[in-house]
């Protein structure tokens, strides 16, 4: 007649306080995200990094072409924070669809291509990107991809985009 209830335990929170702050510190960020209807290729782009994750192989005598979860959400996260109003010259919906490739190693590249200049992204396995300015087929700067600052991917792209 009189069922027995298991009395609810309480326990500690889910984050301290310090981490909600630096969640919601974070959460700023996200305003300057692409949102996918400014830039066309960006759900071409997405689409391309999922298919390496889910297909990428380990080819005997040719490399591991394999794409670790960690390194294709570093690209998508490179992808998400180029920002329309921070391009000054072309807006980010004029971009092409970059060429995403998997790189031997776990690593993954994006080539964006415009006349004469390109710019390569590397995004590798332990979570960092770099960046590549080449012009002529001759690298002309390279550098590291700051991931919590969303100008560090841009400043290559926007020096593509100039005539």
């Amino acid at each position: 007649m009189g069922e027995e209830m298991t009395p609810l335990i309480a326990t500690a929170p889910a984050l301290t306080p310090a981490e909600v702050s630096t969640f919601y510190g974070q959460t700023a960020l996200l305003e300057k995200m692409t949102p996918a209807n400014c830039a066309p290729w960006l759900y071409s782009a997405v689409a391309q990094v999922r298919e390496l994750e889910e297909n990428g192989a380990l080819i005997a005598g040719l490399g591991d072409f394999r794409v670790s979860d960690r390194t294709a959400a570093t690209t998508r996260l490179l992808l998400s924070l180029i920002s329309v109003p921070e391009l000054p010259v072309l807006s980010v919906r004029d971009l092409p669809v970059p060429v995403v490739s998997p790189v031997s190693g776990g690593a993954i590249s994006l080539i964006w291509s415009l006349g004469s200049k390109e710019v390569k992204f590397s995004c590798y396995p332990d979570g960092q990107a770099a960046f590549f300015r080449c012009q002529d087929d001759d690298v002309i700067e390279d550098g590291r991809i700051d991931l919590s600052a969303p100008d560090s991917a841009r400043g290559a792209l926007n020096w593509m985009m100039q005539p």
